[in-house]
């Protein structure tokens, strides 16, 4: 299956009450300002319906299925993060893979990975090291998308990349409000590093009124608001400055823990010392089931790091298009790639090309891991509430997506025969409009119901 225009033998013998009940919701979708963009497939490539199927959308989080279709198909489904810790001229470089995956209470938590460097340095009988230096390589450039919200850049959902980068680009604060006092118990709790917290959050016994945050402010964590005193406790998430920062100081303060100290010669020749490795499949786990804006950019980055020796963002959306180009035969007019997450309201993709990127990297060469990661209806990721209480729970794996103006959902329902039907939704109405979604989120739990039913004549 190539491009929707040059496939032959294109199959429309939908059961007409099927035909009907796609058509119905569509029109109502469209009756309450929803342009509605819709295509199927069966599992041997044959177009059962479309709608708008060559029309460009806003895709929200649905383009992250291009961008993990891209990188199963440049990186390949067995690829692993590679960072190296090597020993130069007496100090440590840590030469960049662009690894998503250094997360805490997971086994590449950076306590561990950096715990486990200051042991290969003990057994070289290394107890001291000139310096720390980060060998970027590659990944150069602005950490973030040029159109991502400027207001909400402190968010973790849009947490900037980066050659290191820690958390997923976030520092994770714990408030307790137990213990008494005026003031809350707040902890650093990742990354590891020594970074100072300053500030208080007061604690008051309403819950009316009760914000509290906390930021990155270069030099430490500040933290403000009141806490409600009753409340359990809870940890929040902010983006961090400068990913570097934290990645240098949670190495260092590691490194000290563990017995090797810095500011002095090793006494030992150049050397690797270390090289840890993590798995692509976890990101995109993340990216898939959890929505990760971070890991849809990072793994974008180190998809051009890896493919044409640009690990910027703009390198990183070059080589997404010519690794889909290989997949679909031709990207269709008006197609904007803006970002690889759909964070950006100016990308553009048309549901045509979801659904032929989605199908032909399903059969290829590890095609299996699009379809492993996504969320499965009623059971995982953004789809754990959705289609409860139908038949389907269980049998659709697919990607949702939202930002104002946009709804979306694309992927696959498995029949109960075992057939397949790969599927793209794609609704955008005017960003001004609130309440929306609700309605077609319905609508398109409906969509999918009805292509599940589907009864074709051969």
């Amino acid at each position: 299956m190539r491009w929707l225009g040059t496939v032959g033998g294109v199959l429309f013998a939908l059961a007409s009450l099927r035909a009907q009940t796609i058509a119905r919701e569509i029109e109502a979708a469209e009756a309450l300002g929803a342009r509605t963009g819709v295509v199927v497939c069966d599992g041997d490539g044959r177009i059962l319906w479309k709608n708008r199927a060559t029309e460009a959308f806003a895709p929200a989080s649905n383009m992250k299925l291009l961008t993990a279709a891209a990188c199963i198909a440049g990186l390949g489904a067995e690829h692993a993060f590679e960072t190296t810790f090597s020993l130069r001229s007496g100090r440590l470089a840590v030469i960049a893979s662009g690894d998503p995956n250094w997360i805490h209470d997971s086994v590449h938590a950076p306590e561990v990975v950096f715990g486990e460097v200051a042991a290969a340095l003990r057994r070289l009988g290394v107890k001291t090291i000139a310096g720390i230096e980060l060998d970027r390589g590659t990944f150069v450039g602005p950490d973030r998308p040029a159109d991502w919200p400027p207001d909400q850049l402190y968010t973790y959902y849009c947490a900037p990349t980066g050659p290191f980068v820690l958390e997923q680009g976030t520092l994770l604060v714990a408030i307790d409000g137990a213990g008494g006092g005026a003031d809350a118990h707040v902890e650093l709790v990742a990354p590891p590093a020594d970074l100072p917290v300053r500030g208080a959050i007061a604690l008051v016994d309403a819950k009316k009124g009760a914000t509290y945050g906390a930021s990155d402010v270069g030099d430490a964590v500040l933290v403000r608001g009141k806490f409600p005193r009753r409340s359990p406790p809870v940890q929040i998430r902010s983006a961090v400055r400068n990913p570097a920062v934290w990645f240098e100081a949670s190495l260092r303060r590691v490194l000290t823990a563990n017995g090797i100290s810095l500011g002095g010669d090793p006494g030992v020749r150049d050397q690797v010392v270390h090289t840890h490795r993590s798995e692509l499949r976890q990101a995109l786990l993340r990216m898939l089931e959890d929505s990760s804006n971070f890991d849809a950019e990072q793994c974008l980055r180190v998809l051009g790091d890896r493919t044409a020796r640009d690990g910027s963002l703009a390198g990183g959306l070059a080589a997404m298009h010519s690794q889909l180009e290989k997949l679909v035969g031709r990207i269709p007019e008006g197609v904007v790639l803006r970002d690889g997450s759909g964070l950006s309201k100016d990308s553009r993709v048309t549901p045509g090309l979801l659904l032929v990127a989605m199908y032909s990297a399903s059969r290829s060469k590890g095609g299996a891991l699009l379809r492993d990661c996504l969320p499965v209806s009623g059971q995982s990721g953004t789809l754990a509430d959705r289609f409860v209480g139908t038949p389907l729970v269980g049998r659709v794996h697919a990607k949702t997506g939202w930002i104002r103006g946009v709804s979306s959902l694309s992927g696959l329902v498995v029949g109960r025969s075992g057939s397949v039907r790969w599927f793209s939704i794609l609704m955008n109405y005017d960003p001004k409009t609130n309440g929306l979604n609700k309605d077609l989120k319905a609508a398109q739990e409906r969509i999918v119901a009805a292509i599940d039913a589907m009864d074709v004549e051969r």
